[in-house]
């Protein structure tokens, strides 16, 4: 019930900060749409915002087992944490496998002399 009554005032506070601030949060729409046709390349990656929510996902059940723990078993944190552990991974891993792809993907296009292929690059490691 605590925990019930902890989350909805949470919500609550966060629309009652949105509701005070909605002028701010409007000219601030505003101006990154403004922003973004000015500047297209700067448009928000849709991988950037799945594995922020991913990892948003982790700590939010890493609370809840902290809550899990405390409150009710020691037992099942590790098989919380595993299960939401491994998706935070390999979201992880993938985007910065994604991000390298295409950093060599720019290197690429901006030398064009080069004659390796970009497989060339992949094998090389992080200095």
């Amino acid at each position: 019930m605590k925990i019930l009554c902890f989350i909805l005032g949470f919500i609550c506070a966060l629309a009652l900060l949105f509701v005070l601030n909605i002028r701010a949060v409007a000219a601030a729409g505003r101006r990154r749409k403004r922003e973004i046709k000015e500047h297209p390349e700067k448009k928000i990656q849709v991988t950037k915002i799945i594995v922020f929510s991913v990892m948003a996902t982790y700590y939010i059940a890493f609370a809840v087992a902290v809550w899990v723990v405390l409150m009710k078993d020691i037992y099942q944190l590790s098989t919380m944490l595993a299960f939401v552990g491994s998706v935070a991974v390999f979201a992880v891993a993938f985007y910065c496998w994604k991000s390298k792809a295409e950093n060599l993907e720019k290197i690429k296009q901006s030398n064009p002399e080069m004659e390796a292929s970009l497989s060339d690059f992949s094998g090389m490691a992080s200095q």
